[in-house]
């Protein structure tokens, strides 16, 4: 699905290339949204529709993310990165113990393209972190992040058309 497929398409087909697109690991809500911007959907439907997409991984790579971390244990860079992450871990078991699911909110919460839902959920598998809470600390930081990148992302295109305007 392209953009240019997305432009002569009806709504509902953008609004379902918006929640596909944002579901994306890398893209989610925030490169959506600036797709979202660019096909002049109403902010408040791309908000909605980025908010859904990104969450729809969000359970199964909660509860599957385990198995797929001890997968990539058994290559030789990721299995050290994720050792020395563990080893990280058991020296500092106080501050994850209190920090880790405000930590998770933070992190995803952060509108930065890489880390995002699919980052924070493999940092719950990391930190063993029960999945119940982490799934409620996850979906507040999707509609937190959603909110940061949809009202920044439309506040700059109404910016921009308001120049157009003027000159």
């Amino acid at each position: 699905m392209t953009p240019a497929f997305l432009l002569n398409s009806s709504r509902l087909t953008k609004d379902f290339g918006i929640v596909v697109l944002s579901a994306m690991p890398m893209v989610e809500n925030k490169g959506s949204t600036l797709l979202a911007a660019a096909l002049n959907m109403k902010w408040y439907i791309a908000y909605l529709c980025t908010c859904v997409g990104s969450f729809l991984p969000t359970p199964f790579l909660l509860k599957q993310g385990g198995d797929l971390l001890d997968k990539l244990r058994r290559y030789p860079g990721a299995g050290k990165a994720l050792n020395s992450v563990d080893t990280f871990v058991a020296k500092h078991p106080r501050f994850f113990k209190r920090h880790a699911y405000f930590s998770i909110l933070i992190v995803i919460s952060i509108p930065f393209t890489g880390i995002g839902i699919w980052a924070g959920c493999a940092l719950c598998n990391l930190l063993g972190l029960e999945k119940k809470r982490s799934l409620w600390m996850i979906t507040l930081a999707i509609i937190v992040s959603g909110l940061i990148t949809t009202l920044t992302t439309y506040g700059i295109v109404i910016g921009v058309r308001s120049l157009k305007l003027l000159f």
